[in-house]
Parts: structure tokens; C-alpha cells; sequence
């Protein structure tokens, strides 16, 4: 026995085989590690994509809302101005005819109603009978600061007639502009009410077609791939633009208008068609007499007397008229309908703005399939004991075109000062989606700079609720969530 021990110690058959099942154990297990820490990436790789179209689909979809809401923005500005031009001329015409209608009755009163026949020479129009102002025959005092000849008015007044400018013909016009108004501040509350939803399923439908179970997901018990989304109603982030001097200036560069509120007519403005009632929601403005639209003159007669020995003046007396504005006031005298614009307020540009994409992936051992999720041997030292999940973050916000810088495709996700405050606000209809980087996804951007500490990772692990992020038992260095806003880099 002690020479046969003796021999097998000395000899040496058989050790290339035994090296070599050596060397092959040790090469299955990397590339069993090879493979194992491949598939973990390529998941964790699909994972992320999954996240990141779902975020810029989202996104995709609050820009273009956005980019509709200024659109109708743009033609809300241009249907407001026509609407009180046509509004100022309806006034203005209805209160000439009430000056027309006035002054014949005047004149014809002092020229025939007193039927007066003169028994000595025919009375002369224009000096023994008169409508006019300051004995001027036929002139009016408009406004108390010109005079115009009542032929003139009458001409006008028929010449607008004749292109459409009477006010009968504007009335159907006004009432059409009012209901335009009204449908498109229902457009804009409809597209911003909806937005959410859309959103959601725009998430949805890109996350899940980026991303599905595979053979051994379904061996290992499944994926349970979930994801959360995080956005606030758009209704928290917008308002509606106030009626004041300079949220009408505003307003009107929206429909390409001259930044400046006498842009709805030369005259008139602030003078008797008034901003009203000030500072509430929407562009609303309305007639109010003051010494605008006043119409003022006198009428006069006379007739003479054959006495025998001569044509005695027997004066029938000097009387006032006056029209105003007010005295033929009625629906169409005011705008009617309100022009509620909606616009972005600076919380948009923050943590109520943003699209927040978190999704999960149960880890499984890569060899699951091999095994019917039941792995035994050195494959089970692929498995995660305690079930975690892989999880990620995306976030995005829509931008929008700069109204300074116009380089192409560059879009802006803060809210910027620019020489005309707030004029592409909702006006720019050039919105496009940009991702953010995650740890600014819920600070506030302003000039192109973000303040704030948003903690974007605990909010979304809490609602993920992935499983532990401690070290796993033998290791060190357990990850803290609150301070990963500093590790984030993307």
C-alpha cells in the first residue's frame, strides 16, 4: 500500500485534465458573471429608455397644448380688437342717427311745424330761421370741441352704410364676435382640462411599448414592471390675464397689435369706451358718457308782420338740443363678452410644470429560465434574496422658442425677463418637450438659472416603493436618498 501511495505521489498522469476541469469551472463562472451582469444592464438599460420616452412623450403632449393654447391666444387678441372697433362704431353711428333724427325734427319744426306764413316777404333759412350752433345754420358742436357741418354727418353716416359700418349691419358682427370669444375661452379651458389625462396616456402607452417581460421574467414570477407619474393640473400653474392698462398691452401684442392699448382705435380709447370693470378676469371694455358724444346746437325763428305800414319781426324764440351717447344706449354699447386669455404664472417653471417618469423592475436571477425560477447550485448566487427592484427617474417640461435668442431648436424650460415682460407668454406658439436634468426637475427656473432643493428621488421612491436601498448584508455604504440630489449629474 505504501508503495502504491509512494507512486501516485510521484506521478503525474491525469493533471492536464485536472487543470483543465479547473480552468473551465473557472471560466463558466465568468462568463456565467459575464452574462449575469450583462442582462442585469441591458434591463436596467431598457428600463431607462422606457422612462425616458414615457417622460418626453408626456412632455410631447403638454407642449403641444401649450403651443394650441397660444394659437388661440393669438386669435382671441385679434377677434378682441375687431370686436371693440366694431363695437366703437356701433356706438358711434347709433348716436349720429339720434343727432340726424334730432336735428330734422328741429329744423323742420322751425321752418314748417309752427306754420307760420309770413304776410311781408319770404323768410330766409339760415337767418330768419336756424339749426345750428352759436347761430351757425347746420353746424354742430361735437364734443365740445369741433364743429361739423350736418351734411357731413349725414354723408358719413352713409357711406358707412354702404361698406357694412352701419350699426345694423355690425350687430350680427359684435354677436358673432362674442360668441367666438366665448367658444375659444372654452377651447382653452377644455385643452388645459384634459391635458392631465392625455398625459397619462401618452406615459403609458410609450412606457409599455418600451418595455415588457421576458421568458425568464415569467419563470422568475414576473417583471412586476410599474411606473408613477408625477404632475400637477394645469390649472394651478396658469391664470387668467387681468383687465388693467398693462395686461391689455400685453394682450394685444399677442395678435400682432403695437404694444399699446390705443391699438383698438385712435380715438376713444380711455375716453368714453372704458376698461371695465378693472382688474378683473378678462378684457372687457364699455361705453361711458362723459363730454365724448355730446352733440350740442340751438334752433331759431322768426316771422314778419304786414302791420299796413310795415313788416314787423315777431320772433318765435331761441331753444337748445342736445344728444348724447347715453340716450340711445343699449346692449351693444359694452364689449358683451370677456376675453379671458390664459397665461403661464412663474410656478410652471418648477416642481407644478414638470413631468415626472419613476418606473420599477423586480430583479431576478438572470439563469431563472434554466431552472423554472426554481435555481439551485452556483446559479443561485445570481439571486437577490430579498427581492428588490431595479428602479429610475426621468423628467421633462415643455419649452418654448426664445423671443430673443433665435438660434434653431433652442428652446427655454425658465422663465425668462426679456425686454417686454410676459409678450411670449402663451403667445409663443412655438413649444417643443426638453428633458430636465433630475435633480433640478422640482427647483424653480428663472433667467435661465434654478434655485430651490427639490428632492426629486425620496418622492418618487416613496410612491415606488422598490424595496430597500441599503447595502446588501456584507457590504458597506448604504445609499441616502436625501443626499443623491448631489450625486445626480444628468
Amino acid at each position: 500500500m505504501i508503495l502504491f501511495l509512494k507512486h501516485l505521489w510521484k506521478d503525474d498522469d491525469g493533471v492536464a485534465l485536472a487543470f483543465g476541469i479547473t480552468f473551465f469551472l473557472l471560466a463558466f463562472l465568468l462568463a456565467m458573471s459575464v452574462y449575469a451582469a450583462g442582462e442585469t444592464v441591458r434591463r436596467r438599460m431598457e428600463l431607462q429608455n422606457a422612462v425616458d420616452a414615457a417622460a418626453y412623450s408626456g412632455t410631447v403632449v403638454q407642449a403641444d397644448t401649450l403651443s394650441r393654447v397660444a394659437c388661440v391666444n393669438q386669435a382671441m387678441s385679434w377677434t378682441y380688437v375687431m370686436m371693440n372697433r366694431r363695437c366703437m362704431d356701433y356706438v358711434s353711428d347709433k348716436w349720429l342717427e339720434k343727432v340726424e333724427q334730432e336735428w330734422d325734427k328741429d329744423f323742420r319744426s322751425v321752418r314748417e311745424e309752427w306754420n307760420w306764413q309770413s304776410t311781408c316777404g319770404t323768410r330766409n333759412e339760415g337767418s330768419d330761421f336756424w339749426t345750428g350752433y352759436g347761430g351757425k345754420h347746420r353746424e354742430i358742436l361735437l364734443n365740445r370741441s369741433q364743429m361739423v357741418n350736418i351734411d357731413r354727418i349725414k354723408a358719413e353716416r352713409k357711406s358707412a352704410a354702404a361698406q357694412g359700418n352701419g350699426y345694423r349691419a355690425l350687430a350680427p358682427m359684435i354677436e358673432r364676435d362674442r360668441k367666438t370669444l366665448a367658444a375659444m375661452f372654452q377651447a382653452e379651458r377644455n385643452l388645459l382640462g384634459e391635458m392631465p389625462l392625455r398625459i397619462d396616456h401618452a406615459v403609458k402607452a410609450a412606457f409599455y411599448a418600451n418595455i415588457s417581460e421576458t421568458p425568464n421574467d415569467g419563470a422568475a414570477g414576473g417583471a412586476e414592471i410599474s411606473h408613477v407619474l408625477f404632475q400637477e393640473s394645469p390649472f394651478s400653474y396658469t391664470e387668467i390675464m387681468k383687465n388693467n392698462a398693462e395686461q391689455e398691452r400685453i394682450f394685444l401684442v399677442f395678435g400682432d397689435f403695437r404694444p399699446d392699448f390705443r391699438e383698438i382705435s385712435p380715438r376713444g380709447i380711455d375716453k368714453w369706451w372704458i376698461r371695465s370693470p378693472e382688474g378683473q378676469d378678462g378684457f372687457h371694455r364699455k361705453y361711458t358718457q362723459t363730454s365724448m358724444l355730446l352733440a350740442e346746437w340751438q334752433w331759431f325763428g322768426i316771422k314778419y308782420i304786414n302791420t299796413g305800414t310795415a313788416c314787423v319781426p315777431h320772433p318765435k324764440g331761441v331753444g337748445p338740443n342736445m344728444v348724447r351717447g347715453s340716450d340711445v344706449e343699449d346692449g351693444y354699447f359694452q364689449c358683451g363678452e370677456v376675453a379671458k386669455a390664459y397665461r403661464l404664472t412663474e410656478e410652471f417653471f418648477g416642481r407644478k410644470g414638470s413631468i415626472v417618469v419613476g418606473a420599477k423592475r423586480k430583479l431576478n436571477n438572470p439563469f431563472a429560465f434554466m431552472f423554472h425560477g426554481d435555481v439551485q447550485g452556483l446559479f443561485y448566487a445570481f439571486s437577490v434574496p430579498d427581492k428588490r427592484c431595479m428602479w429610475t427617474v426621468a423628467a421633462a417640461r415643455a419649452g418654448y422658442a426664445s423671443p430673443f435668442d433665435k438660434t434653431p431648436g433652442l428652446y427655454e424650460n425658465t422663465f425668462l425677463q426679456v425686454a417686454d415682460p410676459y409678450t411670449w407668454n402663451l403667445c409663443e406658439s412655438d413649444w417643443d418637450a426638453s428633458f430636465l436634468p433630475t435633480a433640478l426637475a422640482f427647483d424653480r427656473g428663472k433667467d435661465r438659472k434654478f434655485t430651490g432643493n427639490g428632492k426629486v428621488l425620496p418622492e418618487v421612491y416613496g410612491k415606488l416603493a422598490p424595496g430597500s436601498v441599503a447595502a446588501p448584508p456584507g457590504m458597506k455604504g448604504d445609499f441616502q436618498l436625501q443626499n443623491a440630489r448631489e450625486a445626480l449629474k444628468h
